[in-house]
């Protein structure tokens, strides 16, 4: 991941972070004490929000004593290490260095980028998409999936003898976790290629007379209607569309910098084992 891409991701995931914080700093109270020091129910939200997508994913109350506990703790370290003097040390300034250069450029790029977000270039980034992706047509299907071209052939013959499709499906289908082989809507991209082509030549009702042959197996098709796509509306892409305009900001913002930047390398070589060799 380059750099620009990494300030990319950084600035989304702080964002993310400040409206959470914003939008219940209301809500905000004292949750533990430790030796004086209190911890807020924000440091706990904060915490499940930074943490990863599926830590995040899951309600407050599932991991609320877990988290708090944790913080617990940290406070407890954090404290200790106070007072064995650690801040002073030449690990801690340095580190405290490098974490100061991302936090000043995370907020520098999420002001910056928020200048010059406005709900007019949301919406021709909207309606730019929308000429991007038009309607597809897109149909149902269900189908009876077999091993062989033999057992498939036989199905047909029932099927044209008066068989229920669906009941044979959850018959014999090798695909047993479709109810009555229901595939749903789906356009011709979302189907292996073999399968697409056969099923939209057939009218709605229709049955495959002949089996199709996929790299899944043998299939027995069964068309259902047809429709077009809806094309999501602005409220359901706003968040998506509001990151993609922070990730195209922070890029020019960076290129922006970088042009009128000095910036002057020094040629480094490495061996395998990442040590340097010439410089």
């Amino acid at each position: 991941m380059n750099k620009t891409l990494k300030l990319t991701a950084l600035l989304l995931m702080l964002s993310a972070n400040a409206n959470a914080a914003d939008k219940k700093a209301d809500a905000d109270f004292v949750v533990a004490t430790v030796n004086g020091t209190k911890i807020m129910l924000s440091e706990v939200r904060d915490v499940k929000e930074n943490s990863n997508p599926q830590l995040a994913a899951l309600p407050m109350n599932a991991v609320y004593d877990p988290l708090l506990e944790n913080l617990v703790d940290m406070t407890i370290i954090s404290d200790a290490a106070k007072a064995d003097k650690v801040q002073n040390s030449a690990e801690f300034k340095k580190m405290m260095k490098s974490v100061e250069k991302q936090l000043l450029a995370r907020l520098y790029l999420e002001q910056q980028a928020k200048k010059m977000q406005t709900k007019a270039k949301l919406m021709e980034m909207y309606e730019q998409y929308k000429r991007n992706n038009p309607p597809q047509e897109e149909m149902s299907a269900a189908h009876i999936l077999l091993k062989t071209e033999k057992e498939a052939k036989d199905v047909i013959k029932q099927l044209e003898k008066g068989a229920d499709f669906a009941e044979l499906a959850n018959k014999v289908s090798e695909n047993k976790g479709l109810e009555g082989g229901e595939l749903g809507y789906f356009t011709r991209e979302l189907m292996v290629p073999e399968f697409s082509e056969a099923a939209f030549r057939m009218k709605e009702g229709e049955i495959s007379k002949i089996p199709v042959k996929t790299q899944f197996g043998w299939h027995v098709i069964k068309a259902g209607p047809r429709r077009l796509t809806e094309v999501p509306s602005f409220d359901e892409m706003e968040k998506e569309l509001t990151q993609t305009q922070a990730s195209q900001a922070v890029e020019e913002i960076v290129s922006g910098l970088r042009k009128k930047a000095k910036i002057e390398r020094v040629p480094v070589s490495f061996d395998a084992k990442g040590n340097v060799v010439a410089k």
